[in-house]
């Protein structure tokens, strides 16, 4: 498995990039919103990337983080959806308006998605919910901030912060120890706070 590559940028396309290490061109397909966001060929950047194998294609894609890469491999549990719609996903959403859409059955949200329809999106929303609740944890969890005290709308907060990250493919553990670490304030919406918690992954 090609986890990621740093290499000099020889080619920006449209909807790949050439990335040279070592004397080896690697030509890998990204959105072409991301592939934007990259620095000026001739750059030296370093490419999160995933190895599709099926049986008759095979394709290096890139991502600017381990966050846009854990999306594209959740998006394409759910069926009918293969790696070219599951770019569209990660070129059109960010993981954290991604979660939200699914726990928040947001249909309009997901189908800002080139590809997704009204049918498509309702099905992503229901198979990601699902695997969610088969994961064992009720949507929402609410996640004990000050020992026993009530239910507060921070805790609500953080529980469907939690339930968010869980639908990004982290444990339930990784995800309450992230929305700790996250240090919630009385000011912070789901999507903050989910931010936040993310970028604590990310120090891990």
């Amino acid at each position: 498995m090609i986890a990621s590559i740093t290499g000099r940028i020889t080619k920006k396309a449209e909807e790949y990039i050439l990335l040279e290490q070592g004397g080896v061109g690697f030509q890998i397909e990204m959105a072409p919103g991301l592939i934007a966001s990259l620095p000026s060929v001739g750059q030296t950047v370093t490419i999160h990337t995933h190895l599709h194998v099926r049986e008759n294609e095979m394709g290096l894609f890139g991502f600017s983080n381990e966050e846009e890469k854990n999306l594209f491999i959740l998006v394409q549990t759910v069926s009918g959806v293969g790696p070219k719609l599951a770019l569209q996903v990660v070129g059109t959403l960010t993981p954290e308006a991604f979660a939200l859409a699914i726990l928040q059955s947001d249909v309009d949200r997901l189908t800002r998605v080139k590809g997704i329809g009204k049918k498509g999106a309702a099905r992503m929303s229901l198979e990601l919910t699902d695997k969610l609740k088969k994961s064992g944890v009720e949507v929402p969890q609410t996640v004990p901030l000050h020992g026993s005290a009530p239910p507060s709308p921070a805790a609500g907060i953080a529980g469907e912060t939690v339930a968010a990250l869980m639908v990004l493919g982290y444990s339930n553990a990784e995800a309450l120890d992230a929305v700790r670490r996250a240090a919630i304030e009385e000011s912070d919406t789901v999507e903050s706070l989910l931010r936040r918690a993310l970028s604590q992954m990310a120090m891990v």
